[in-house]
C-alpha cells in the first residue's frame, strides 16, 4: 500500500524497491533525492499534520541522497547530496550491495572524512545529549539548531509511544571490501529508535527514496536542507544583539520579530 506523504499536491513521491533501479525513475521525474537533514526537517515539518501523513513519515524508514563511502584502510567519508549515488543505474557495478569504486573516485569525492575508529560511539543507542554532539549526526544534519530541534521530538515521542530513553544510534558498514565502495544513509522509522544506518544496500528489494519536486526545494518548510524555522534560541540572540538599540531602530523593522515572539 502507498504510503500517504502529501496533504495536497505531490511535492514528495516515494520510490519503493530496490535503490538501482528507483533513482533512475526520481531522476526521470524531475526531482531530486531527499537529504538526511530534509527528512528530519519534513518529520518536523509535520508534526502536527494529518495523522497518516505523520505516520508515514515518522513510522517508515527511508533511503536519502547523502552517501556514505569506505576505504580499505577504515577511513569513511560522508558525502552530502551525493551526485555519485544519483547517478546509479542497474548497470551499476555493485558487491554485496554497495557501489565499487576505484581508488581516485574515492578521492574526488567531497565530503568529511572520519579515520578509522574516528565515527564517534557506533553499533549501539544514544542518549540525548550524545546524539546532539555525535560527528556523524551533526554532519548529516548540516545544522545545529536542526540537529537539536529533531533530537528533542524524536526522544519525546519514543518516551511518549515505546519508553524508550536511548535512540538515534550510528550504525556504520562492518564490511571491508578490497576496493572502496558507497552506499547511501538511510534513517529508520521511530519503532525502531529512528537510527542513521550506512550500511550497505543499494540492491535491496526494499529501498524507498523520498524524491522532491523541485517548488517544494525552494519553499521554506519544505525539506529543503538548507532551510529551517526560527526557533527561541534565535530570538534570544537577536534580543541580545539588539539590547538597548531600540530608540535608535525604528520600530517597525522590528515589529516582524515581535510578532513571530509571539507565535512560539
Amino acid at each position: 500500500m502507498a504510503l500517504k506523504l502529501n496533504a495536497t499536491r505531490e511535492a514528495y513521491r516515494e520510490f519503493y524497491g530496490r535503490n538501482v533501479e528507483q533513482m533512475p525513475k526520481l531522476i526521470a521525474d524531475g526531482r531530486v533525492p531527499m537529504s538526511v537533514a530534509g527528512l528530519m526537517q519534513r518529520r518536523l515539518d509535520v508534526r502536527n499534520s494529518d495523522v497518516d501523513v505523520k505516520s508515514s513519515y515518522l513510522d517508515n524508514y527511508f533511503d536519502t541522497g547523502d552517501a556514505v563511502a569506505y576505504h580499505p584502510d577504515g577511513r569513511a567519508k560522508i558525502v552530502l547530496d551525493s551526485q555519485t549515488l544519483r547517478d546509479i543505474t542497474p548497470q551499476s557495478e555493485l558487491r554485496n550491495g554497495a557501489l565499487v569504486l576505484t581508488e581516485d573516485a574515492y578521492n574526488a569525492l567531497q565530503g568529511e572524512e572520519f579515520k578509522k575508529g574516528k565515527l564517534g560511539k557506533v553499533n549501539d543507542g544514544l542518549s540525548r545529549a550524545d546524539v546532539k554532539s555525535h560527528p556523524v549526526w551533526k554532519v548529516l544534519a548540516r545544522d545545529q539548531a536542526l540537529l537539536d530541534d529533531y533530537v528533542d521530538y524524536i526522544f519525546t515521542e519514543g518516551k511518549q509511544r515505546f519508553n524508550y530513553d536511548t535512540a538515534m544510534g550510528v550504525y556504520p558498514s562492518s564490511e571491508q571490501g578490497k576496493t572502496p565502495e558507497l552506499g547511501a544513509w538511510y534513517v529508520n522509522w521511530l519503532g525502531v529508535r529512528s537510527g542513521a544506518i550506512g550500511r550497505l544496500h543499494l540492491d535491496d528489494g526494499d529501498g524507498r527514496f523520498l524524491g522532491i519536486a523541485p517548488e517544494a526545494l525552494s519553499a521554506p518548510g519544505k525539506g529543503a536542507s538548507n532551510i529551517r524555522a526560527y526557533t527561541m534560541a534565535d530570538l534570544q540572540a537577536f534580543d541580545n544583539a539588539v539590547k538597548g538599540l531600540e530608540t535608535t531602530v525604528r520600530p517597525e523593522l522590528l515589529e516582524p520579530f515581535a510578532q513571530l515572539r509571539k507565535k512560539l
